[in-house]
């Protein structure tokens, strides 16, 4: 009986160690990683059979590696293991597809207990290769339903097809059905270069669309007439439509080598049974976006709510800090508002409300976002803009306001003026509450000085 390859993943060297002297002397290969992100690369390296992992790591945890080792490989088995198991940590790993789980300390006789058993399923798997192929498309299947993010559904649907198919390279091309463009969304083993310039020969070459195409098609290097090169290393392209008729995603663009034979009619019918999960795939996770946003939209302006704001603001932060762009928060108070409801009544301020909502929008750019923060307060994130675009976006915010005839068509004419506090990323603080509060404070100060007017937070002096 063959001995498999196993990868012992811990970020303590001491646990890597002893894993791997047991394992060694019981047969297996063992290579080791002291990282999520560092086991993924040997297993895209090695050929691993058992990934054996902490649960709890720095960074990338063991249910994530999970998930994405059997994203590269349906058929890897990984083994938790974990000094604060509970009855939850371990249903949660067996529901996500983990063989078993091992509380530490150790014992050296149940973890090769464990890795005999796992690597015995295995055996009796490789006897019965038709069974293992069933197993193979159903836990590629089952790994791709489960993904709800579209953008990890990207990567999540063409890592399930390259391992249905054979293949030498592939990219998942999403039709943008707005702009009526091809997009590259993910790529294994070929860059946006060399793609681009394969869809461009099938384009030419195709008799409908390429986003037309309903049925798994296949384009040879050959009947392309291809002399320019613009296949490369590549003999053969296999096109598997995701989606359907009425709202077509996009398709998977599968590649093999040359000289070698084009996918056979089995071969094609396994790429036609994996697409179609991950149609219903895109599908759930279209509602699931949709879901997502009914609990962070404000029921009566439309709005973003307060909490899209943490949620929008900690992204915005992050992507500024990468890109060393400036984010800066506009928090605008509605002044005397209380007054307007004691003077005409709660049905007027609600429409004032959503009319004070569409003022703001009509201040701001695409890329900014406008929250109602809470009763008659709202938020703007404005995006790459420094606390001087800021002031400009902010008076015209205040300015428009004013000038505004609220409830003008239900023949009230209502006056009202607003006052604005302004913080901005990096300069005031690079903490998502801070900035949140420093802005709110610097509104009270508007408030305090004249009504109708915007404060910037005093803005911290460079040092020289």
């Amino acid at each position: 009986m063959r001995k498999g390859n196993i990868l012992v993943v811990d970020d303590d060297e001491f646990f890597r160690v002893r894993y791997s002297d047991v394992l060694r002397e019981g047969g297996y290969t063992v290579y080791c990683a002291s990282c999520g992100e560092d086991a993924l690369d040997v297993i895209a390296e090695k050929d691993i059979d058992v990934v054996i992992t902490d649960l709890v790591m720095p960074g990338m945890d063991g249910l994530a590696l999970l998930d994405a080792a059997r994203q590269r490989n349906a058929l890897i088995d990984v083994i938790m293991v974990t000094g604060h198991i509970t009855i939850e940590s371990a249903i949660k790993a067996l529901k996500n597809g983990a063989f078993d789980y091992i509380s530490k300390p150790v014992n050296d006789d149940v973890l090769m207990h464990t890795v005999n058993s796992c690597f015995e399923k295995k055996y009796l798997l490789e006897e019965n290769q038709e069974i293992r192929q069933s197993l193979k498309l159903f836990e590629v299947s089952w790994a791709v339903s489960k993904t709800l993010e579209e953008e990890k559904l990207h990567e999540a649907a063409l890592d399930a097809i390259l391992q249905i198919v054979p293949s030498g390279a592939g990219a998942f091309i999403k039709y943008d059905s707005e702009q009526k463009l091809l997009l590259i969304k993910a790529m294994r083993q070929i860059d946006k270069k060399e793609t681009a310039g394969i869809l461009r020969l099938l384009k030419s070459h195709s008799d409908v669309p390429l986003q037309k195409i309903r049925d798994i098609t296949v384009f040879t290097a050959a009947e392309c007439n291809e002399e320019s090169g613009g296949f490369g290393e590549f003999g053969a392209a296999l096109l598997v439509p995701i989606g359907n008729v009425r709202r077509p995603t996009g398709f998977l663009l599968v590649l093999k080598k040359k000289g070698v034979e084009p996918w056979n009619t089995e071969e094609r019918q396994r790429a036609s049974f994996v697409a179609e999960h991950i149609s219903i795939a895109y599908e759930n996770a279209r509602k699931y976006e949709a879901a997502q946003q009914l609990i962070f939209v404000d029921s009566l302006t439309n709005l973003y709510n307060s909490k899209y704001l943490h949620k929008i603001l900690e992204k915005e932060l992050q992507r500024s800090a990468r890109l060393k762009l400036p984010v800066s928060l506009l928090f605008i108070d509605i002044d005397n508002f209380k007054q307007v409801n004691e003077m005409n009544d709660h049905l007027v301020g609600s429409r004032i409300l959503v009319e004070m909502g569409g003022q703001i929008l009509k201040c701001v750019r695409e890329v900014d976002t406008v929250i109602r923060y809470g009763g008659d307060e709202y938020v703007v994130i404005l995006v790459d803009a420094g606390y001087d675009h800021a002031l400009v976006i902010a008076e015209r915010i205040r300015a428009t306001v004013a000038e505004n005839k609220f409830q003008h068509e239900e023949g009230l004419d209502i006056q009202l003026t607003v006052s604005i506090g302004i913080s901005t990323y990096p300069v005031h603080t690079q903490d998502k509450r801070e900035l949140i509060r420093i802005a709110d404070k610097a509104m009270f100060k508007a408030k305090d000085a004249s009504r109708n007017c915007v404060f910037l937070a005093p803005v911290p002096e460079e040092d020289e």
